[in-house]
């Protein structure tokens, strides 16, 4: 009887002590799969903070407690599901954390020696306003198609946007703006066009085969096949008309230019600029900001580039001023950021876009074959007139009467505007800079603690 009572006796001591140790190693588990939770929080909370590896998974430290292991999955809305970090079409984040114990259950007792915690959070978008003139292209309309057409943006800090202030666009072909699509005054037809931000129109949208990244909003009717919209579709007379300012007066003044700080010179080349011409190479030498006027040697010539041009290496901004521009070639480079702006003044204060140029003028800015700039140089197309642009080397802004974009137009926005003037009005845009881990929407223990 005496051994019998032991042997009972030592059982209960064995299991009372497996016990303890479980629910000692259980607290621990917990606690070890939930700061894997908050250490995946506060990386997915920093910018590039994202440590997981190709299959989503990042772990603690070792030999540091307390030891988990974490897998990052993120919502594709075609895939599901998806091991890794978040990408631009991440709609949600989901979390699971594996924690160990530092003390492990004995007596077998090991239920405890584990556990995993999932914790489920939304991805949304971090949206800021930026003044309109970080607005990519401005038109107060648009002819004929943007076919192929590239909008791109060399920073996110500003909005890489094209705005029409009236008539419709015609978006197809593989075209791609990097921003958003915003009509004052116009429908839009999107076929295989992909707009990285929001397209916005006071009239109608008819949208196929094309991914918006943000919201669609036409005060009128939206009609959508066979596209992904990443926010939501607002549609009707209750849905809020875009915001486009009216288009703003560029006239030539010299006092105002110099009143910017600029220096003044008039052109003394010919007006049909080729390969060799000493004044062209010679404004590699100016080493102020300054203004350069044609209107007084090419008052009814339009100043051309020829089809072999010399590289200017510029020391400063320039500006350049005449009735009228066509470039076939032209090459600038710099060691530091540089501005260009190609001006055709708008010579009538009215508010709209007074396209009066010299008999036997047009007024137009025509980019049509090799407009290729450094990846330090950026420029400001401005004319009342009419803009063509075939190139995909131009880095800047485009401000325009008319817009024509050819099949080969790319455009890499840099933020550039006309020194002392205000092309936005006051008017501010949305900007989409990047997005951010949102609110938590679930969270359990999903084996394990116990």
């Amino acid at each position: 009887m005496t051994a019998i009572v032991a042997v009972t006796i030592s059982a209960a001591t064995i299991n009372a002590l497996g016990f303890t140790s479980t629910s000692k190693a259980s607290v621990q588990a917990r606690a070890a799969a939930d700061a894997g939770v908050d250490v995946a929080i506060r990386n997915l909370r920093t910018t590039n903070g994202c440590m997981a590896d190709a299959n989503g998974t990042f772990t603690s430290a070792v030999s540091t407690v307390p030891v988990f292991s974490v897998l990052l999955e993120h919502l594709d809305p075609v895939l599901g599901w998806t091991k890794g970090c978040p990408d631009v079409t991440t709609t949600s984040m989901r979390i699971t954390s594996t924690g160990a114990a530092q003390s492990l259950g004995v007596a077998g007792k090991t239920s405890g020696d584990s556990a995993v915690t999932e914790a489920i959070f939304t991805y949304v978008p971090i949206i800021v306003q930026v003044p309109l003139d970080g607005v990519a292209v401005y038109a107060h309309k648009v002819n004929g198609v943007l076919k192929k057409f590239v909008l791109s943006s060399a920073s996110n800090s500003v909005a890489t946007s094209v705005m029409v202030r009236t008539g419709d666009v015609e978006c197809t072909n593989g075209a791609k703006i990097g921003g958003d699509l915003v009509l004052g005054d116009g429908s839009a037809k999107l076929d295989m066009c992909d707009v990285a931000g929001s397209v916005h129109v006071s009239k109608d949208v008819t949208m196929n085969k094309s991914n918006i990244g943000v919201d669609v909003t036409a005060h009128g009717l939206a009609t959508i096949t066979n596209s992904v919209i990443g926010g939501t579709v607002t549609s009707g007379p209750a849905a809020a008309l875009p915001v486009v300012p009216n288009w703003v007066d560029v006239n030539y003044s010299q006092a105002e230019w110099i009143a910017q700080g600029y220096n003044f010179v008039s052109w003394t080349g010919p007006c049909a600029i080729k390969k060799g011409d000493v004044a062209w190479t010679d404004l590699k030498g100016y080493t102020h900001p300054t203004v350069v006027n044609f209107l007084t040697k090419c008052p009814t010539t339009a100043v051309t580039t020829s089809n072999a041009m010399d590289t200017v290496a510029l020391n400063t901004n320039l500006v350049f001023i005449a009735n009228q521009f066509t470039f076939d070639k032209i090459y600038f480079t710099s060691a530091v950021d540089r501005q260009l702006a190609f001006i055709v003044p708008d010579k009538v204060a009215d508010g709209t876009p007074t396209c009066t140029p010299p008999a036997g003028l047009n007024g137009e800015i025509r980019l049509t074959s090799e407009a290729d700039f450094g990846t330090t140089i950026s420029a400001m197309v401005y004319t009342p007139c009419k803009v063509y642009s075939d190139r995909n080397g131009f880095r800047g802004q485009i401000y325009g009467g008319e817009i024509e974009f050819g099949e080969q137009a790319q455009l890499s926005f840099v933020p550039v505007g006309i020194a002392g003037v205000d092309l936005a009005g006051g008017v501010t845009v949305s900007k989409v800079t990047g997005a951010q881990l949102g609110a938590l929407t679930s969270r359990r223990q999903l084996a394990g603690g116990d």
